[in-house]
């Protein structure tokens, strides 16, 4: 992604929305619980996030050798501390600066119209607009659809774990009858299976595509 103009920040704007896919993926979050672009939006800040094994809710009793993040759902308020998995904290590291200021929003660069931005980055990344199976007509992507995205794997991977992930206002016979759905979460995203994409900075290169070890630019050309 091109640098915006004005922009001093200490990382380039891509690894700020690289590390915000990864959290879209993993827990399926609202934009707003992303950046702040409406006054009621209440964005994750470097204070939700915890590097101890044992969760800050006393009442999950689950360790988490990653760490835990905390955010809140912009709907229906409802708060959650949820397991980080390892991309997820090695991508948490990779924007963090060296004195972060707890209060200080994590994600950068969302600007005031975030899916602007992301309908510019499928350009780059050369992914064509949705197609209506019913119309036929083509749409641009939003961010909304990255929850969508979420909700499904998470149901091909763990079968009704999304319904807790997402936060959803659930009812249902299956649901109200199915105890302890925080431990179905836990290990949902423990053992979601992660892109390719994501792994670079795990396999530690940084920058460059995990098939090819090619820079990115050069990648996709």
């Amino acid at each position: 992604m091109k640098r915006p103009r004005g922009w001093n920040h200490p990382f380039p704007i891509g690894r700020y929305w690289r590390c915000a896919l990864v959290i879209f993926f993993n827990y399926g979050v609202d934009t707003g619980t992303i950046w702040k672009t409406l006054s009621f939006h209440e964005p994750i800040l470097w204070r939700h996030v915890s590097w101890q094994r044992q969760s800050p809710d006393r009442e999950i009793k689950e360790l988490s050798p990653w760490g835990w993040l905390f955010y809140r759902r912009v709907k229906t308020g409802k708060t959650f501390w949820r397991p980080m998995n390892r991309t997820v904290r090695l991508h948490l590291k990779s924007v963090m600066p060296d004195n972060p200021d707890p209060d200080a929003p994590i994600f950068l660069g969302g600007g005031t119209r975030p899916n602007n931005r992301f309908r510019a980055l499928c350009n780059l990344a050369g992914i064509q607009p949705k197609t209506s199976v019913e119309t036929g007509e083509q749409h641009p992507w939003v961010l909304k659809d990255l929850r969508k995205t979420c909700a499904t794997y998470y149901d091909e991977h763990v079968p009704e774990s999304s319904v807790e992930i997402l936060g959803h206002s659930a009812g249902g016979i299956t649901y109200r009858h199915y105890a302890h759905r925080a431990p179905l979460a836990f290990r949902a995203i423990m053992t979601l299976p992660q892109p390719s994409a994501f792994m670079s900075l795990s396999k530690g290169f940084d920058g460059q595509c995990p098939c090819c070890r090619r820079p990115f630019v050069q990648a996709v050309d």
